[in-house]
């Protein structure tokens, strides 16, 4: 069994970190919620018969584990001291920084579509499976996204 986790954790844990900070936008909390999330891996392995349920089962656990951070009284009682986490993005080294700025203005709620979609690939339906939402709510909040996200951008590359 543990030679098994290892190799599944190996293979999700960049994914699931990315996730967590996505939505955290704090590397100290995101590295946090992946242990969290694959010391409860762990504990329900024998309960998986393949990698794709895994993942999917750590994408949800993730998903609430970073709901309950903003929930939690550390998080209400902490200031946030340092900003310049948003600027660090390994995720998105690629992008402009534009791009980056855009995103992260974006509600967490919806950086979660959008990093579910165009970075994991997941289709409508089993992003709606995942975060227990509707398919045809995903797609509109999608398309919504998406069309914001092109007018900001839209706009900053007029300016320059």
């Amino acid at each position: 069994m543990e030679e098994e986790f290892i190799r599944i954790y190996n293979l999700y844990k960049n994914d699931i970190l990315r996730l967590a900070f996505s939505y955290t936008k704090n590397i100290n909390e995101a590295e946090d919620i992946t242990q969290s999330v694959f010391i409860k891996l762990f504990k329900n392995l024998n309960k998986f018969t393949s990698d794709i349920e895994i993942k999917k089962w750590c994408i949800k656990v993730t998903v609430n584990e970073c709901k309950n951070y903003f929930l939690s009284s550390w998080y209400k009682r902490v200031i946030q001291m340092d900003k310049k986490e948003e600027n660090n993005l390994y995720y998105l080294e690629n992008y402009d920084n534009d791009l980056k700025d855009a995103l992260f203005k974006l509600k967490p709620k919806d950086r979660i579509l959008i990093f579910l979609y165009y970075y994991e690939g997941y289709k409508h339906k089993e992003i709606a499976s995942i975060l227990k939402m509707n398919s045809s709510t995903v797609q509109t909040k999608l398309d919504r996204i998406v069309k914001s996200l092109a007018k900001e951008m839209k706009g900053v590359y007029n300016e320059k």
